[in-house]
């Protein structure tokens, strides 16, 4: 087992749309795609699909509202400068 493999493979799943379509089609080839051995390919494709999407939504939403931050103190800033 690749610890960080797997690690890395659940991250892009649960940021990456069309990964995770690609994966919900065929679990064990995207596995096998990313170089995941059988034993956790076969554990992966027992994977909770439903929590799976309910993550990723969730984690899309931290990111936008992060990415909103950023913009907001962005704005702040320029407005800021032009007052000067």
């Amino acid at each position: 087992m690749n610890d960080a493999r797997i690690e890395a493979f659940l991250a892009r799943l649960y940021v990456d749309d069309l990964a995770r379509a690609r994966f919900l089609r065929d679990p064990g080839g995207e596995a096998a795609a990313a170089g995941i051995g059988a034993a956790d390919r076969a554990r992966l494709g027992l994977i909770d699909r439903a929590g799976l999407e309910l993550a990723a939504l969730s984690f899309g939403r931290k990111r936008a509202g992060k990415l909103h931050g950023r913009r907001t103190g962005a704005r702040r800033l320029l407005s800021r400068i032009a007052r000067r």
